[in-house]
């Protein structure tokens, strides 16, 4: 998973998002040097709504693989508590 500054995020969105789609490529975005947002590249299969289980173990298992400060932070993102 790569990780990033908003403000290189705002700079660089449109490779960031070429990189999901096309790549697979996830990319957390920090804010004050704080996990602020993830961005995911969207499944093959169209979803009604939400992540499957399986692809929210998959997050948390790449959030729990960092030492970095903030993870629980993360981890309320993707369980939608934030």
């Amino acid at each position: 998973m790569r990780k990033t500054s908003l403000a290189e995020a705002k700079t660089h969105l449109s490779r960031l998002v070429d990189d999901a789609e096309h790549r697979g490529v996830a990319t957390l975005i920090h804010r004050h040097g704080k996990p602020a947002a993830l961005l995911i590249p969207v499944p093959d299969k169209p979803k009604r709504k939400g992540l499957s289980p399986e692809e929210i173990a998959a997050l948390h298992a790449s959030v729990e693989s960092t030492d970095e400060p903030g993870a629980s932070a993360v981890r309320d993102l993707i369980d939608g508590r934030r």
